[in-house]
């Protein structure tokens, strides 16, 4: 059984709207549809809040309001398979916000054919109709009351393949309807929807005069349009003011055309025209009754001329808003997001402004005061300002305009002496429109929105070899292509970087008193001497001498920690604030003094030599020592403990001695000790862990009783124990309190660390994790307002508790040898660190975050990625879009770039010829080149590519390339580090690449081809190319010696889109309708079979499947939950595949899943058991539940269930899981530790 859970949630946007979702009128929010999700924020003086957000179980295609006096409700429209109008409804009266179903209603029709252009939902201006278009030749109509669907019925449409639709403003009932007709022309037209007959009117309706948009001006009958009802207006002409009825712009094409409504009198002779018309067709006689029709044919095929129009000098289309109420000025995106203002002057003339460079939008939302959300699925979004004056860039174009558009600067509209817009003499026809010609950028970035979809292809690479991968994905598309780094843990801010202090094992921060906040001196120790500094400023460090400080500076330094005084009153031990500073090393420990006046440390008494004791323990080194605020603890060399304390006069004392001795009464040498108070608020500690060498365990020992007690050891440890701490992770006090966390925390020689949970008296839940090979240091230190301990070693972590567990959150940081948590002046709340070379300050922010580098290449649109760990390169296929007007043909190139591993410099480029597209790369480091000629010519990468050639269904050439390591006289060389080794011309697509032993397999359209690199011996030099051992044709292979033999094939239709091998020698994938499928090999007494094992709905495509993780995983943890594959889909979502290893935690898992099933409903009532299973564009089947696969995301949701218990029993003693509540709880945390 495997589980799949989420590791990035979708980040591509499909829909927004403004609105008001409460009767608070002042209170505006914006809701925001992702793929799989409705998000909703609340407009605030510092942007946006977020309040909410809901899972919908479908993919969400439209999104919008429906508003009511109470406040507005929201209409989500899903996608096939199970196309749903969902109205949602937000509250506030509980204790967070939250959105709710009101109603909802499946739009299901197995019988009919799915709309082709337009799947959408419109709602009319009263909020009592909405029309729903997902299938051919009919519509929805939704009655609505109140916000809430009361009646639902079909309406046959004779526009088969719409295009766009709309109401028509404050035309009670009257549509708009742009279409493809039989012969592929755009109609425009308009119909009235008779809701008491329940039909749509079967002559087009007179408002809007129907017409053929012109081919010139919308090329494309395909390609997306927008409708936009313009409501009634006035204008002028010669001075003479107008009334207009309103109209319907036509947003698409190469131009933007307003169509205006014809007025009462026009649409009155029409009808009695076509009335006329109908009699004539209607009577005996037969030329009467041909020439009528034929008059129809005429009027049909009539082109009305636009009543304003203007060229529209850029690409398709991608988003629309207006910008005020009477929908005069409209923002308008195109794909490559360029930004323009289209108003409607008062001579209703077009005017298009260009504003400046967008992300691609999916969605314009005008907010208020020039604010605007830019929802992308390409690219970041965006919350971005319009300046009226350029921001940047103010000697470039604002957008670029082709030639063959005649532009007008500002200054050619001017003002009159009454206020309003005239033409100078240098104006043109203003019917024809104006676009004008501006300077600079007029768009402002406020807020960026972190998008990394659509991911079209990615791998896993350890890119600063630390031993744990990283994912790099190729994103995004047009105008903002980029690769995305991506890893799990928390972000690092460096805030200072001193060079020239090398071999620092610890770092002491030191204040000027206990009971100050602010850390003034800093001692750092090396394994020879230690180093006292001055805190001076954010810039500067002074170093002090040893005669001006007091401190030992000749021998390494064991611990260093501020004390208070500690002073008897009536008998009893009182604790008040002072300036004492202990020091221990190995011969001594030192009480110092800091003097405010002159600001330097003195001794205080005679310190404490363990030559005062007596024998056996008089002279022996001290090897290890912790300092709580009024205790000395300290490790002798031969297994002695000593706890100190100071008097009132500075005298330093011994309090307790303990004697640590094995079975064979052999001294248990000290390691490591830590007596920090679990109890904040207290100055002493009643708790001390002591870790050793010997036998390599950790005790805890209890001070409240005369002598010390041994309370708990633990087993032996996989290594020596480095370093230890007995740390509180909660707020609480004592054990009874609810937020008691004390943890007992081992860093390991060998590179782990292992947690132990300390309650009881005893050490439980065992955890180890590998933090690399090197000594592990360990540091307390606060996160994001949250206690914490920072791990360091080869690769650092910050340890803290959340969901009733220790939980691990790795750092951008590698080979640390200490760390210590630093508050002074300039630098609050940081963290100093010391590296082989130098010291650095900084801050840890966001534990248990995704955090993603971005790096952008623009028009560079990146398809194929590889990396070669050997060179420490990356190899990036990009495909380079040119922009280019619509209705022009767009120009691309296809390159293949050599990347640098840790910069992402461009090292060298390989240009395709034109019409080539790379399609596959394969890094070559694994490929077994044993002859000699590939010693001095090592080949290193391979590419796959296809020439498009207009007219082929399928492609019919390519080429297979591999590039070598270029030398300096190398006059193959493409660039600094690449050359051509050996190609060879293909008959078809190149589609993938790999390697095994010394061959490179490709798949080839429908074909798998098996080469070798052979060399020419009679041509010297040897020449090396490229020789075809063998080609196979069919479904599922795999490699026998030199040539394909079919193991197993399954004959069933999947449409895979992505297909990795599984451990078992399975298969996993997933296909175009959003499914995950997965195939195992059986062996039946006849032959070897495929039998699929696996099914399950995703709801998005999946495009990449790699094999592995980039979660840090605990040792332990892998016997329940293996983590097998990362898989990625064109929303951005990124998903983790989990295999189970116990059979009976499976059967329990499953038997939750489907307890929780009955119970939990997603929005609109849809149940989890019918959306998980597996659909085609026809739908779902009874008959086929989702099986082999669990939603981990939903069983993770019983952790927040109030009835949790009541899930595991189910209805009757067959659902009952045999889990215990507390055990389930574990195993789901520990699932969700793990992505």
């Amino acid at each position: 059984m495997k589980i799949v859970t989420t590791f990035h949630p979708t980040s591509s946007v499909v829909a927004s709207v403004k609105c008001c979702l409460t009767s608070d009128n002042d209170l505006e929010h914006l809701v925001v549809a992702k793929p799989n999700s409705v998000e909703v924020f609340t407009l605030t003086l510092d942007g946006l809040r977020k309040e909410c957000e809901l899972e919908i179980w479908g993919r969400v295609l439209a999104l919008r309001t429906i508003p009511i006096q109470t406040g507005s409700k929201l209409l989500v429209l899903t996608d096939h398979p199970d196309p749903h109008a969902i109205v949602l409804e937000y509250h506030t009266n509980a204790a967070a916000p939250y959105l709710s179903t009101e109603s909802s209603l499946s739009l299901h029709d197995r019988n009919a054919m799915h709309a082709e252009f337009c799947t959408d939902v419109i709602v009319s201006a009263d909020s009592e109709v909405a029309i729903v278009s997902c299938y051919k030749g009919k519509l929805k109509v939704l009655s609505l009351e109140q916000g809430k669907i009361v009646e639902s019925f079909d309406v046959a449409i004779p526009e088969l393949n719409l295009l766009a639709i709309s109401f028509l403003d404050h035309h009670e009932y009257q549509l708009v309807v742009a279409h493809i007709d039989a012969q592929r022309r755009i109609q425009l037209l308009s119909r009235e929807l008779e809701f008491s007959a329940r039909e749509i009117s079967a002559e087009p309706s007179e408002f809007l005069p129907s017409t053929t948009l012109l081919q010139s001006a919308f090329p494309f009958p395909d390609s997306p349009l927008h409708l936009i009802s313009v409501p009634a207006f006035e204008y002028k002409i010669d001075d003479h003011d107008v009334k207009a009825d309103g109209g319907v712009l036509v947003i698409g094409g190469r131009q933007i055309q307003f169509f205006e409504l014809a007025h009462r009198q026009q649409q009155r002779a029409k009808k009695d025209k076509r009335s006329r018309l109908d009699k004539r067709k209607t009577g005996d006689n037969e030329e009467q009754k041909m020439k009528a029709k034929e008059k129809e044919k005429e009027r049909n095929t009539r082109k009305v001329k636009p009543r304003a129009s203007v060229k529209w000098p850029w690409s398709e289309v991608a988003a629309v808003c207006n910008v005020d109420f009477n929908y005069r000025r409209i923002l308008i995106g195109d794909k490559f997001g360029r930004l323009s203002l289209l108003t409607i002057d008062d001579k209703l003339s077009l005017i298009i402004t260009p504003i400046g460079e967008i992300s691609p939008p999916m969605t314009l939302t005008y907010l208020s005061s020039q604010i605007v959300y830019i929802g992308s699925h390409y690219g970041d979004s965006q919350l971005v300002r319009i300046l009226p004056a350029p921001a940047s860039s103010v000697d470039v174009d604002t957008l670029p305009i082709p030639s063959d558009i005649i532009t007008s600067s500002p200054a050619s509209l001017t003002q009159s002496e009454k206020g309003k817009e005239v033409m100078t003499h240098d104006g043109k026809d203003r019917a024809k429109g104006i676009v004008l010609k501006l300077k600079g950028s007029h768009v402002e970035v406020l807020e960026t929105y972190r998008n990394i979809a659509p991911i079209v292809d990615a791998i896993l690479a350890d890119l600063d070899d630390s031993g744990q991968p990283q994912i790099v994905t190729c994103s995004g598309e047009n105008s903002t292509g980029s690769l995305n780094v991506i890893q799990t843990g928390a972000d690092f801010l460096e805030l200072a970087n001193l060079k020239g202090l090398s071999e620092v094992i610890k770092i002491h921060p030191i204040r000027s008193r206990f009971e100050s906040s602010i850390h003034t001196h800093l001692l750092f120790t090396t394994y020879h001497e230690s180093y006292i500094f001055r805190l001076d400023d954010r810039s500067s460090l002074h170093r002090l001498e040893e005669s001006s400080t007091g401190f030992i500076t000749s021998a390494p330094t064991l611990a260093l920690s501020n004390i208070t005084r500690r002073t008897l009153v009536n008998g009893k031990s009182s604790y008040v604030d002072s300036s004492w500073v202990v020091q221990v090393t190995a011969k001594s420990i030192a009480l110092l003094e800091f003097d405010d006046a002159l600001g330097v440390f003195h001794k205080v008494g005679s310190g404490w030599s363990p030559d005062r004791l007596e024998y056996p323990l008089k002279g022996n080194d001290i090897v290890s020592a912790d300092i709580s605020p009024s205790q000395i603890v300290v490790g002798l060399a031969g297994g002695y403990l000593l706890v100190l304390t100071t008097n009132d006069e500075g005298q330093i004392q011994v309090l307790r001695t303990h004697s640590f001795r094995d079975e064979q009464r052999q001294a248990k040498e000290i390691c490591a000790i830590s007596c920090q108070p679990l109890d904040a608020t207290k100055f002493f500690t009643v708790h001390i862990a002591v870790s050793f060498f010997t036998g390599n365990t950790v005790a805890v020992l209890s001070l409240e009783k005369p002598e010390l007690q041994v309370l708990c050891e633990s087993t032996a440890l996989p290594s020596l124990p480095y370093s230890l701490m007995l740390h509180n992770f909660g707020s609480g006090r004592k054990a009874k309190d609810p937020d008691f966390r004390p943890v007992v925390l081992v860093g390991l020689t060998h590179g782990s660390i292992v947690t132990f949970n300390f309650k009881d008296n005893g050490l439980h839940d065992k955890k180890v994790l590998p933090l690399g090979n090197i000594p592990v240091s360990l540091s307390a230190c606060e996160v994001d307002g949250r206690r914490a301990v920072f791990a360091s070693g080869s690769r650092s972590t910050v340890l803290y508790w959340d969901r009733q567990r220790i939980r691990h959150s790795s750092v951008l940081l590698k080979d640390l040898a200490a760390a210590a948590r630093l508050n002074s002046s300039a630098f609050s709340s940081a963290l100093i660190l010391a590296t082989e070379s130098s010291i650095v300050i900084g801050r840890v922010r966001g534990v248990d975050k995704m955090q993603i580098r971005q790096i952008p290449l623009g028009y560079d649109n990146p398809r194929r990625i590889t990396y070669h760990s050997g060179l420490g390169e990356f190899g990036v296929a990009s495909r380079q879009i040119t922009p280019s007007r619509v209705g022009d043909a767009e120009s691309y190139r296809s390159t293949f770039n050599l990347l640098h591993g840790q910069s992402f410099q461009r090292l060298c480029q390989f240009v395709c010829e034109p019409e080539e597209e790379i399609t596959s790369v394969c890094a070559l480091e694994h490929l077994d080149s044993s002859n000699p000629v590939f010693e001095a010519r090592k080949p290193t990468f391979c590419i796959g590519t296809v020439y498009h050639r207009h007219g082929e269904r399928e492609p019919s050439a390519g080429r297979l390339i591999v590039f070598q390591e270029s030398t300096p006289d190398d006059s193959s060389a493409v660039g600094s580090k690449l050359s051509t080794l050996a190609e060879i011309e293909t008959s078809g697509c190149v589609w993938a690449i790999d390697v095994v032993k010394d061959m490179i397999v490709a798949a080839m359209n429908s074909s798998v081809v098996l080469y070798t690199l052979a060399t020419n011996p009679v041509i010297k030099p040897p020449v090396i190319s490229l020789h075809k051992l063998h080609e196979w044709n069919h479904n599922y292979t795999v490699v026998s010696g030199k040539e394909i033999k079919s193991v197993a094939r399954d004959y069933g239709p999947l449409w895979p889109v992505a297909v990795e091998a599984l451990p078992d020698k399975g298969v996993i994938g997933g296909n175009a309708d959003g499914n995950l499928f997965s195939f195992a090999l059986e062996r039946t007494d006849q032959r070897t079979i495929l039998s699929q094992n696996g099914s399950y709905h995703l709801g998005e495509m999946v495009t990449k499947i790699v094999p592995g993780s980039i979660a840090a995983q605990e040792t332990q943890d892998v016997d329940v939950f293996k983590p097998e594959h990362l898989f990625f889909t064109s929303s951005g979502r990124i998903c983790q595949t989990l295999h189970v290893n116990d059979e009976r935690i499976s059967l329990g898992l499953t038997a939750l899943q489907h307890n929780m099933s009955k119970k939990l409903v997603g929005a609109g009532d849809i149940r989890h058991s019918k959306w998980r299973t597996p659909a085609n564009r026809y739908g779902r089947s009874d008959a086929d539940a989702a099986i082999g696969f669990l939603d981990g995301d939903f069983l993770e949701q019983f952790l927040n269930q109030a009835d949790a218990e009541a899930l595991l029993q189910g209805e009757n003693e067959a659902e009952r899981v045999p889990i215990s509540p507390a055990k389930m709880r574990d195993l789901l945390e520990k699932l969700q530790s793990l992505h």
